[in-house]
């Protein structure tokens, strides 16, 4: 939304006055004598909201003609908080593309196709941002990517198939929360009202949407493993390898956790503990990349790509833990 600059006045009695800019009053369609909710935010701006706000048509609903590329328009329209998307062609759609409409559909929490032409598709999102917090969402969330992780080592541990396959299916769940929770989070910033009645700040709520993308991250990177696995049908660790991985898997699982927790809960503590094993993970990790100076080339080709996916789990952990770690500052000569 555009600034607006408006002059302070002294009305009679010794109050103050400044008038409301025209765009933002037709916007919400409201009317002389229209009670409005004035909030002293803790920063000093003001929040100002009419009574019994509802949004307004045009921000519920787009439409979406001939788009060459279809899926990405309806996953932005979602995020962007619209609950009718409307896809409209000059042709009738093809049949692969419908699939893929269909598939996209069934990733986003809360969104069925209600009306389905040759020529028109209508999608309707039921999802209430104030019923659906942003906690229980990254929680669960978390618990997710944590399983896959811990799943995937494992199947690169005994060399399972199955297990590999297992992870690799949760994928598509953690990206139908991720979806959800940005979601959320954009609506709640677009409206301060869902925001207040949540109970998070535009700071907080900014922070919930980068965490929630270091779990997206970790969960595409347990996938990798996973898929390495099943491409490579699950080659046997060398004993000398075995040991270290498995103090590496113990360490993750752990940091995966706490993160997610000390984040959620804001335990600082929690979060130290995090901070404080990267001393013990670089250690482990750099006798894994010793070890592989001397494996065979198909398995240290193997065995490097399971590592750097590890390492970027290691890092998103470490960075979900550090938003909740106090800042260090070192007091100037």
């Amino acid at each position: 939304m555009p600034s607006h600059k408006r002059v302070l006045q002294l009305t009679g009695g010794g109050s103050y006055a400044i008038t409301l800019p025209k765009s933002w009053v037709k916007r919400l369609d409201i009317t002389e004598g229209t009670t409005l909710n004035v909030e002293v935010l803790e920063d000093g701006s003001l929040l100002i909201t009419p009574e019994d706000r509802k949004l307004t048509k045009d921000m519920s609903e787009i439409v979406i003609e001939d788009s060459p590329a279809i899926v990405r328009d309806i996953v932005g329209s979602y995020l962007m908080g619209f609950n009718i998307i409307r896809l409209k062609s000059s042709k009738p759609f093809k049949i692969e593309t419908v699939n893929e409409i269909r598939k996209c559909v069934r990733r986003l929490a809360g969104a069925e196709i209600i009306e389905e032409l040759p020529n028109s598709m209508e999608i309707q999102i039921l999802l209430d941002p104030e019923a659906v917090t942003p906690d229980k969402v990254l929680r669960r969330m978390g618990s997710l990517v944590n399983s896959m992780v811990s799943d995937s080592f494992t199947s690169v541990m005994n060399g399972d198939l199955n297990l590999a396959e297992k992870s690799l299916q949760r994928d598509e769940e953690v990206d139908r929360h991720y979806f959800t929770l940005v979601r959320i989070v954009r609506f709640a910033i677009r409206d301060p009202e869902i925001a207040k009645k949540i109970g998070l700040s535009q700071l907080r709520l900014m922070d919930f949407r980068l965490v929630a993308k270091f779990l997206e991250d970790s969960g595409d990177h347990a996938a990798s493993i996973s898929m390495e696995v099943l491409k490579n049908k699950g080659p046997q660790i060398p004993e000398n390898m075995m040991n270290t991985f498995i103090q590496l898997n113990d360490i993750l699982t752990k940091n995966g956790t706490e993160s997610i927790e000390a984040f959620i809960s804001e335990d600082v503590s929690l979060a130290l503990k995090v901070l404080e094993r990267r001393g013990e993970y670089s250690k482990l990790y750099e006798a894994i990349i010793s070890s592989l100076n001397y494996a065979p080339d198909d398995l240290r080709n193997y065995m490097t790509k399971i590592i750097l996916n590890i390492e970027r789990i290691n890092e998103n952990n470490v960075d979900i833990a550090e938003l909740t770690a106090p800042i260090t500052v070192k007091a100037l000569p």
